[in-house]
């Protein structure tokens, strides 16, 4: 694999005729706090659950969920039977919602920002509906949800980065061009995909990396 955009400034990149920005969430708009998340669980009685974040595991449940071929209360349900425990479908929504932290005013002035300026903005994220609804109306202001011209998430597409085909959807139902368009993660292997399609890209080490990265 070749990351030919992980070590490339931001503004080099920006030069190349940029006319979108397609967003990553996790680790780049919202943080993630799994610490949060493991002690709200273990209040629940819900350990087995609290292990699955201390691995990083993203197979079986999580998974599932991610790609919309389970329910909340069907994943609710499944952390019931894994762990015995009482807890309700609410308690258990809020437990695994802690692990995101807010979207700063700086990253929200940002974003309004680059809208500003001309940018098309989108969003692409491998997420749940517990988590999107979470930040669609506890974390993200109005304005900046309106800032984003379209929303593409894994559970909805039912489709998961690093596929190659959530990146070929945003494409083809945006009708942007992939060498217009900067594409900004956390994720190594997310980047790779998307520069196979000829997408810019910038890799994302701390969440407000690409805030101060980005020209003005």
């Amino acid at each position: 694999m070749y990351f030919t955009h992980l070590f490339v400034p931001l503004h080099t990149i920006m030069e190349k005729r940029i006319k979108n920005i397609v967003f990553d969430l996790g680790g780049v708009l919202v943080g993630l706090d799994g610490q949060r998340s493991i002690e709200a669980f273990d209040k629940l009685g819900c350990e087995a659950v609290s292990q699955y974040i201390i691995d990083h595991r993203t197979e079986d449940l999580f998974y599932r969920i991610e790609l919309g071929l389970i329910s909340t209360h069907e994943f609710c349900e499944e952390i019931r039977e894994m762990t015995d425990t009482a807890a309700t479908d609410d308690e258990m929504v809020a437990a695994w919602n802690a692990l995101l932290t807010e979207l700063t005013a700086n990253r929200a002035q940002r974003l309004l920002q680059l809208r500003e300026t001309g940018f098309r903005l989108f969003l692409l994220s491998n997420t749940n509906d517990m988590h999107w609804q979470h930040c669609a109306h506890k974390l993200f202001p109005a304005d900046v949800l309106e800032a984003f011209e379209q929303i593409f998430l894994s559970y909805e597409l039912q489709l998961a980065k690093p596929d190659r085909r959530i990146f070929e959807e945003v494409l083809r139902q945006t009708g942007i061009t992939a060498n217009e368009t900067l594409f900004i993660d956390d994720n190594r292997d997310n980047i790779a995909t998307a520069q196979t399609l000829g997408m810019h890209t910038y890799l994302n080490h701390t969440i407000d990396e690409w805030t101060e990265a980005l020209p003005l």
